[in-house]
């Protein structure tokens, strides 16, 4: 999934800064830099470079500069952004006083081509200052981590849990808490993202050209997120689902954020590949079976990172019970690469890192069809990707004897789990009594 750079120096000898997307380490960022016109000897190299980590857009106008930087604020469409500013371009304290106090944008660069020049007065006045430096060179690196921690900081792993013993009666079922309200709520929203195409009255290329609309007036300002529209409008059926989720843009981004915040409004509008996605996934599944393929796998691991409160309260005590990840979830049987995703070794304030372990059961029981995708996308890091809404039990929590990091094994249920089974009944019988009016209403 990433690169490093650093591994790659020929590439910046025979790429150009639009050709760099499939390098790129970071996929939720994107670094702004405003420059007052004035331009580098060493632009060109430091585009490429930049370009490598995230997408990377160029003003020399604070107005557009402000206005892309607010835009990547809205709540719905927000991502974290990197600011890197001329420290001798009187707009840059303009632009500072606008959008410091953005909650996305992380880190400010300042950049000044006199080496013996410190920062002037009002700029030293802010935070997440770095800088002054006369080169991209001089913090590439420190950009790079701090990118890399931040985004691992805010990909965000949403789940519900529901809680029982094996045969629940549907009584003590209704006596539900608002967590296992939720967990009923995803399967719920799950199950109309898929049948809501027969439902409206749309044929598909027009509920497609409805979601490439939709992203248009989403991103107006993004130059690099316009670009990839452009694609996906005009390249959208000549390559597979799989492969637009896992490039490097919003899409898969914007899809798990709807999903894991029930965001209806949201889904619907990408509901055409949200369904795409989910079908390319149950035909690979179904090929895997029919092969009787005995490479899958007994165990893949997805590493995260994870406010303590929240592993304390929703994990920790709930053996037994039922965990619902509402986005799609990738996963690789590779456990060391997992761990360094989920960010071993370093120390986050009320964070923590935690490990899954997913022991698969490959048969037409699953109730959650998983595809190996490294051929699809011609990757190599023994990806696994789950459609939305797989239902895993909690087997048990262990402490990993290496470097103490919380491992939580997870059972994929099967179609035929008792508990799952009087779940998803008393979940439709909710469906049949609101007369449909659950669905009518979104």
């Amino acid at each position: 999934m990433t690169t490093d750079v650093d591994s790659k120096p020929s590439l910046l000898l025979s790429v150009s800064p639009t050709t760099v997307t499939s390098y790129r380490t970071v996929k939720n960022s994107a670094i702004a830099w405003f420059d007052g016109g004035v331009y580098l000897p060493t632009d060109y190299i430091d585009n490429i470079t930049l370009n490598m980590l995230a997408p990377l857009e160029r003003f020399s106008d604070a107005d557009q500069c402000v206005e892309f930087l607010t835009t990547t604020n809205d709540g719905k469409h927000s991502m974290l952004c990197f600011l890197i500013l001329s420290g001798t371009h009187e707009s840059s304290e303009v632009i500072l006083k606008a959008v410091h106090d953005f909650a996305n944008i992380i880190s400010i660069y300042i950049v000044k081509e006199e080496m013996y020049e410190d920062l002037t007065s009002p700029l030293k006045n802010y935070g997440k200052i770095y800088g002054p430096f006369t080169a991209v060179a001089f913090f590439y690196e420190q950009l790079k981590q701090q990118m890399l921690q931040s985004e691992l900081k805010h990909e965000q792993f949403g789940f519900d849990v529901w809680h029982g013993t094996e045969m629940t009666p549907v009584a003590s079922i209704q006596r539900k808490n608002k967590q296992e309200t939720m967990f009923m709520y995803g399967q719920l929203l799950k199950q109309f993202l898929l049948d809501t195409y027969e439902i409206e009255d749309i044929t598909y290329d027009d509920a497609l050209k409805k979601m490439i609309s939709f992203f248009r007036q989403s991103y107006p300002n993004s130059r690099s997120h316009l670009e990839f529209i452009e694609r996906l409008q005009s390249q959208y059926k000549n390559y597979t689902p799989i492969y637009w989720y896992t490039l490097d843009s919003f899409l898969y981004r914007l899809v798990n954020k709807a999903l894991r915040e029930h965001d209806v409004e949201l889904l619907v509008e990408m509901r055409i590949f949200i369904r795409d996605l989910h079908q390319q996934i149950v035909r690979l599944y179904e090929n895997e079976i029919r092969s009787d393929n005995t490479m899958v796998p007994s165990t893949v691991y997805r590493g995260v990172l994870m406010p303590v409160n929240e592993f304390e309260k929703k994990i920790l005590n709930r053996t037994g019970g039922l965990l619902s990840v509402n986005s799609f979830l990738s996963t690789t049987s590779n456990k060391e690469l997992a761990l360094a995703f989920a960010g071993t070794g370093q120390i986050h304030r009320n964070e923590m890192a935690i490990l899954f372990a997913v022991s698969l059961v490959h048969d037409a029981t699953t109730s959650v069809p998983f595809a190996f995708i490294d051929p699809v996308i011609g990757g190599a890091e023994s990806e696994y990707l789950f459609t939305m809404g797989a239902v895993y039990r909690i087997r048990n929590i262990e402490h990993l004897t290496e470097n103490g990091i919380p491992c939580v094994h997870l059972l994929l249920t099967s179609s035929n789990d008792p508990q799952l089974t009087s779940l998803t009944n008393y979940t439709y019988r909710s469906i049949r009594d609101t007369d449909e009016r659950f669905l009518t209403s979104i």
